[in-house]
């Protein structure tokens, strides 16, 4: 059945009605699906709904916050930036964007997680599954709602064998997104006599989205259908359509010339967006194919996980050295202080072990100096969380004779007095004055004590 055709582009107006119509009962369905935390099942429906209706700024909006609920950021600012491309007087799209823009620093965060989970996969196809695991967990530090990263980390605990460790991931998990298909085959694995979790209704946390500034996610979710479920309801609404897409096409004959303009545009807007949203979603492609290839490897990989360990031995414990010295050559120290602070050296042949040896010392000096350089940078700049985190990695790779020894204390005793911990500034200061005297900084570590009285 066919009804009036578009005398301009030849479209089937009943056809486009229904298109509409299939569209907003797809984002009624995700918005329903939303609101009981299934925000896997939200995302393909609201997908569904945008290949129906790519002008559905409503369906890209709230899509927009499930990706961002996931941690998938990028994934929310795109759908974002097309929606307010669409409408941008009212549509909370555009205060989304600007709330993201306003926090300093976040998409940098969110896009350090992603490098850091696509190295974990590549530490994982490596056989490196502690490697992995630090790269995941650094990766949900940035991003705590990373839940790609949770089900990697799970993965990495499941092929060694840690169950209660997996299990605390995938419980957290499917209390963000109660039907994620990947965390429930891992549910599957380590409760195959339980029965699954049921569905809970969400509730609202003190802060939502993540823990971000803004309020969008619920927000949406308080939204009103777009359409109602009633079936004579919407076969009335499709006719008053009807009537008024009559009505208009009679009076947009006499002015085909700017139709024909104002598809020209559309056309030439739509293409604009297509390639956007290419450009954008390469990054997360890659990772999503080989993570699902890693799911179909699951069950051989928790079988044969016992049989590989007892067979890597020696060849384990040279690739990891040599992996550590290929991020020295590449100038990441820090990484390869990581790498040889995990490798055991017991049982090593001579050869490896000097190599290990003389890795280990350029590697932890190199990296302690690093980090007190960029931790005392950080604290210049007022970053007192992330310097004071950097200082103790300095401290955690420092030989017994590097200079910057008092340096460290020194700051850590700073960051504590500009925080207002004092016992803590004094014990630092004292630290210095008392164990590094020769530090450059004792002077004014000695000056520090007695402004505090200490």
């Amino acid at each position: 059945m066919t009804g009036y055709v578009c005398p301009d582009c030849g479209v089937d107006i009943l056809i486009f009605e229904k298109t509409l119509k299939i569209s907003d009962v797809l984002y009624n369905k995700g918005l329903e699906l939303a609101k009981i935390r299934d925000l896997s099942g939200s995302i393909e429906s609201l997908t569904k709904s945008i290949q129906f209706n790519k002008n559905n700024f409503y369906a890209r909006n709230l899509l927009g916050l499930v990706y961002f609920e996931v941690g998938k950021a990028a994934d929310a600012l795109k759908q974002w930036i097309m929606s307010a491309s669409l409408l941008r007087e009212g549509n909370p799209a555009v205060r989304y964007i600007e709330e993201m823009q306003m926090t300093p620093g976040l998409l940098d965060d969110y896009n350090d997680a992603i490098n850091m989970y696509n190295k974990a996969l590549g530490y994982i196809y490596q056989k490196s599954d502690d490697l992995a695991i630090i790269q995941l967990k650094k990766a949900l530090e940035l991003s705590p709602s990373f839940i790609d990263a949770m089900n990697l980390l799970a993965f990495c605990h499941l092929i060694k064998g840690e169950k209660q460790m997996a299990s605390v991931l995938v419980e957290k998990v499917l209390e963000l997104d109660i039907n994620n298909p990947t965390t429930l085959n891992y549910y599957n694995v380590i409760f195959p006599e339980k029965k699954k979790l049921s569905l809970k209704e969400v509730r609202e946390p003190d802060l939502l989205v993540s823990g971000t500034v803004f309020n969008g996610f619920f927000d949406e979710l308080k939204r009103k259908k777009l359409i109602s479920n009633n079936f004579f309801m919407v076969e009335a609404l499709s006719f008053v359509v009807g009537v008024v897409c009559t009505i208009a096409l009679l009076f947009l004959t006499y002015i085909p010339g700017r139709v024909a303009d104002a598809n020209a545009e559309i056309n030439t807007l739509t293409a604009a967006l297509t390639s956007a949203e290419d450009s954008l979603s390469r990054t997360i492609y890659d990772s999503g194919q080989r993570i699902a290839q890693l799911e179909l490897e699951l069950s051989d990989a928790l079988d044969n996980y016992a049989r590989i360990q007892s067979v890597m031995g020696m060849a384990d414990q040279e690739q990891r050295v040599e992996l550590a010295w290929s991020e020295i050559r590449a100038g990441n120290h820090l990484e390869a202080a990581q790498i040889f602070s995990l490798i055991d050296p017991i049982g090593m042949d001579d050869i490896t072990f000097r190599s290990f040896e003389e890795g280990m010392e350029i590697a932890f000096r190199a990296a302690s100096s690093e980090a007190y350089n960029d931790g005392w940078g950080l604290f210049n700049d007022g970053d007192f969380v992330a310097a004071r985190n950097l200082l103790n990695i300095s401290y955690q790779f420092a030989a017994q004779d590097a200079p910057h020894l008092g340096g460290i204390f020194f700051y850590l005793g700073r960051i504590a007095e500009e925080e207002g911990d004092m016992n803590l500034a004094i014990e630092n200061f004292r630290r210095v004055v008392e164990d590094f005297p020769q530090a450059g900084v004792s002077g004014m570590a000695n000056q520090r004590l007695a402004n505090l009285g200490g």
